[in-house]
């Protein structure tokens, strides 16, 4: 098998672990950069690593890509990819799952406001009173926002649990630093991780978003609160640094089976 990682920064974690796990498994790994010429571009298995910077762009080119290399396995495929990238689609795509309420507008406080493509915890507001929202806004003029409700009980606590296909192999509990005054538990941000033990409950839920987005692989984050389990969002491109180090377990070579078995059972 063939394998192409589309990558702006070869040497990042994530990207890194992919090629050991790719190499050790005995396959052919090339990493591309995203502005790469893509109809040069030959293999059996694709996996975009996509970040911030210049992320439509590079989001486009892979779908018009896509449509010409039909016989190519995506994880994940463009479509679905964007589609949980952008948090508020991925919501309303979910809506039938357990979630913080969506609004429409910001009417409740606290509440809080989030960039719809942001990541590791940036453009992620919480706001007390109307002056608060104001002075949010204007930071993100411009961006798509949404507005959610602000789950108190589990302020400064998140967990991640991270899907291959349809299993549950990892699941960690973020902390803030300081959750007394830091709401955002993202590791990205200060905030350490404990290994955690999924309920079933919590388990059926992450499997049920990640099929729900016909995603192959993701990270899945929800909270834990008085009414049960509640989604917070879904990552189609998620780290493995944090939660390899956090749980000992070898979750690249996880995305590395999976992508073997599909390819074999399309062949």
């Amino acid at each position: 098998m063939k394998f192409l990682i589309l990558s702006r920064l070869p040497e990042i974690h994530s990207t890194r672990r992919l090629v050991q796990e790719v190499m050790a498994a005995n396959h052919e790994i090339f990493v591309e950069h995203p502005d790469t010429n893509y109809s040069a571009l030959e293999g059996d298995i694709l996996i975009p690593r996509l970040g911030n910077f210049r992320y439509e762009e590079a989001i486009q080119r892979l779908a018009r890509f896509a449509e010409k290399k039909p016989k190519l396995r995506i994880l994940n495929p463009p479509a679905a990819f964007h589609n949980a990238r952008h948090k508020k689609q991925a919501l309303l795509t979910l809506k039938d799952l357990p979630q913080p309420k969506l609004y429409d507008e910001a009417g409740n406080f606290p509440v809080v406001v989030k960039d719809c493509l942001s990541s590791q915890g940036e453009g992620v507001f919480l706001c007390h009173s109307p002056a608060e929202l104001e002075a949010c806004l204007v930071k993100l003029q411009g961006r798509e926002i949404l507005f959610q409700e602000y789950i108190a009980e589990s302020s400064g606590h998140d967990i991640r649990a991270f899907v291959v296909g349809a299993r549950v192999v990892a699941s960690m509990e973020r902390v803030a630093e300081n959750p007394e005054k830091e709401f955002r538990s993202n590791l990205a941000l200060g905030g350490h991780a404990l290994p955690t033990t999924l309920s079933e409950e919590e388990r059926d839920l992450c499997r049920m978003a990640v099929q729900k987005l016909r995603l192959d692989y993701a990270g899945v984050d929800f909270v834990r609160s008085r009414r049960g389990p509640l989604l917070l969002e879904v990552n189609p491109c998620p780290g493995f640094e944090g939660i390899e180090k956090c749980t000992g377990l070898n979750i690249a070579k996880e995305v590395v089976l999976h992508a073997e078995s599909l390819f074999c059972s399309n062949s």
